[in-house]
């Protein structure tokens, strides 16, 4: 990033008829700083950022040369780091997603940031939403409009087959795998889709067609999977028992047995594997498995040691990720919302 922010200040001063003195006034500081500024001896403070935003009617980040790679970083840290967008910053950030579509060089990535722009807001509005649905169950119990509305913010399992099939995204999943069919992470999405609306045949078919590409924990991991919704448990814990000899040197797939068996209410035999896979983890490491144990801990009523979990999360989370923002703030809300259970 070029922090060329005091020629363009410049500019912008002058663009405004206005003198050295005149900015200096409006903002409060000294014509000495604004000069100082224009001449690349020194920056303005970063208090004054908003300020000097406002005046010219330029975004801050246009009071800076960027590269579009670095403003493009810089939304995807703010989509990551902030609970709530303020409206300025979504607007801003959605223009110049629109902007950068129309460019050859940017139009991926945009297109890609942008969508998730959209699903931050949309991931916002749920909860806003779902104290008020709750709230609202309380007020008018019964009422079918406010059921949904719990649903709705909180991604409830609905019984509907016309609301919960995914034979559209299904169709469109067959089709990237297609065009992109030596590309085994389009399997994963495609079979997570046909096992869950119990399409099992058609799983068993790209399960071999992934197999044939590479051979990995996935296979086995899936065959379990499509044999447990053909309610076959006998078969579906043979497959995973084979996962874990298959590649019993990958945390991922202890996390993956884990969550096999956390899907079955078989939580001992969870959290043993969760726990198995922990101290196997390459750094930066994921905290899936604290994550899921606390969320054992706490269906069994164990607040304790759903706390625990959650400051295991928060350690490894300061130690290989970062000590700020929103992936710290919802592991401390959590924490604040188990001890408050005590």
């Amino acid at each position: 990033m070029n922090l060329n922010i005091g020629a363009n200040i410049k500019g912008l001063r002058l663009a405004a008829s206005m003198t050295q003195e005149q900015l200096a006034q409006k903002l409060g500081v000294s014509p000495q700083a604004v000069s100082k500024w224009e001449s690349g001896n020194n920056m303005p403070d970063i208090l004054l950022l908003p300020e000097l935003s406002v005046l010219f009617g330029v975004s801050i980040d246009s009071l800076f040369d960027m590269t579009d790679d670095s403003r493009m970083e810089r939304i995807n840290n703010m989509l990551d780091g902030e609970r709530f967008l303020s409206e300025e910053d979504f607007r801003n950030a959605e223009s110049y997603l629109k902007d950068c579509r129309e460019k050859e060089s940017t139009t991926g990535e945009a297109t890609l940031l942008l969508a998730e722009l959209y699903n931050k807001r949309a991931n916002e509005y749920h909860e806003l939403a779902a104290p008020l649905a709750r709230k609202a169950l309380e007020l008018i119990p019964g009422r079918k409009a406010a059921h949904n509305a719990v649903f709705d913010a909180e991604n409830g399992a609905y019984q509907d087959w016309n609301y919960t099939n995914h034979h559209n995204l299904i169709d469109f999943y067959k089709k990237v795998t297609r065009e992109h069919s030596e590309d085994i992470r389009n399997y994963f999405w495609l079979l997570d889709l046909l096992i869950a609306d119990g399409r099992t045949v058609e799983a068993r078919d790209y399960a071999e067609k992934m197999k044939a590409i590479e051979h990995s924990y996935h296979y086995e991991m899936y065959m379990g999977e499509i044999c447990k919704e053909e309610c076959n448990l006998p078969a579906a814990l043979d497959w995973w028992k084979k996962m874990t000899e298959h590649s019993p040197e990958k945390w991922v797939v202890w996390a993956e047995y884990g969550c096999c068996m956390a899907k079955l209410c078989r939580y001992e035999e969870a959290i043993l594997a969760y726990k198995k896979a922990m101290p196997m983890r390459p750094k930066p490491r994921f905290t899936d498995c604290e994550e899921a144990v606390a969320h054992i801990y706490e269906i069994q009523g164990n607040y304790r040691g759903a706390i625990e979990m959650r400051k295991a999360q928060l350690q490894v989370t300061c130690e290989d990720w970062t000590t700020e923002g929103e992936i710290v703030d919802s592991i401390h809300r959590e924490i604040h919302r188990l001890e408050a259970l005590l």
